[in-house]
Formats: C-alpha cells, structure tokens, sequence
C-alpha cells in the first residue's frame, strides 16, 4: 500500500515540473502527507490544472487512501473514476514500513534521476458528514518491483514522465493499462527514515 507520502518542493517547482498556468486555491502541507490530509494534484480538464484533493475516497466514515491496479475495473468505487477521472499526485518520495525483528522500520523511497514524481490517482467527489461536497484522491498501487519487494508487497504505481500525458488524457485508451505496473528496477533510491518535519504552506 502506499499510507504517506513527503512533498517538500515549493509551488512554484511543481507548477515548473508539469508546466502548469491554471491553478485553483492552493493550500497544501510541506514534508509528510498523511491519510485526510490535501494533497496537490494535477488534472486535465480541456487543459493541465493544478488543485489540491482530501486523499481518500469516502467510504462508511472511512477513507480508501489505496485502489488496487490490477482490480480497479472491477470495483464500483473506483471504476468510472479511473475511466474518466485520472489525476498525478507529484511527491518527492514515499515511505514504507518494513518489519525487522518485530520493530517497524521506516523507509524514505525517491527517485534516482527525479527531484518531483508522479504516482497515479484518481479522483470524484463525494458527501462529507455535514453535507458539504469534498473532492478525493486515492493512490493506485501495484506488485512491487525487485528494489521494493524485501521492504513491503505492493508498491504505488509511479508514472514515467514521457507517459504523464497518456495517464492524464482524458478519454480512456487500452493502452494506459499497460502503465499499471511495477516501476523500473534500479531507479528508486529506499533509506532508513528518522526525521520528520512539515510546515502549511497556502497560495490563494
């Protein structure tokens, strides 16, 4: 599964990396990102947008923070979002729980090559407590790739930056399936994690 992610970069990097102009009101926090917490995406809606969604599908007062790729064209929850309604979470990393001589270890996991990275969501809206309409994300996960597979069983399915713009077009074509996959072996950088730090950034 994938349960928290870190994103350190300022707004105006992520704007950069996914060469974004439109944004709606911006309110995110910098470091680890928690279940409930908004996470900033990226959208295509006739042009790339940038937003900010409560990480979660709502489901009996819980939050589905994960949607298995392999199974997604099978659950009601998930299907017609993930035909329609695809978005690019942008972190700078993730992290894992690996369980050594019955202690959970942290793991920070990034990119080699990449400073911000792309894991794949999808999105819809669904009815709060109090009535109010909140907008959700969860993170689609898959099989882990060799780097992962001593750490946990499923990893988050990372999107390559040259295949960005297929999981975000906004038909659906058979061929983003095949995106659905492990990462490539050798790339992801995985480190013992001991310090944890966030601070609320805002950009109205």
């Amino acid at each position: 599964m994938c349960g928290r992610v870190i994103l350190e970069s300022d707004f105006q990097d992520i704007l950069k990396r996914y060469m974004v102009q439109e944004y709606n009101r911006f309110e995110y926090k910098k470091g680890e990102g928690f279940p409930g917490d908004n996470l900033p995406v990226i959208i295509k809606e006739n042009k790339k947008m940038a937003d900010v969604f409560l990480w979660g599908f709502l489901l009996d007062n819980k939050r589905v923070i994960n949607a298995r790729s392999e199974t997604i064209l099978d659950k009601p929850l998930f299907k017609n979002a993930f035909l329609t309604a695809r978005c690019i979470v942008p972190v700078n990393g993730f992290f894992e729980w690996k369980n050594e001589k019955g202690k959970k270890i942290k793991y920070r996991i990034t990119l080699k090559d990449e400073d911000i990275f792309s894991l794949a969501g999808i999105y819809r809206d669904f009815k709060d407590k109090d009535g109010s309409i909140k907008r959700c994300v969860t993170i689609l996960t898959t099989e882990p790739n060799d780097d992962m597979r001593e750490i946990h069983n499923r990893m988050p399915v990372i999107i390559d930056e040259k295949d960005e713009e297929l999981y975000l077009y906004e038909g659906f074509d058979k061929s983003i399936m095949d995106l659905l996959k492990p990462f490539e072996n050798g790339r992801l950088v995985i480190k013992r994690e001991d310090r944890v730090r966030y601070e609320n950034v805002s950009f109205l």
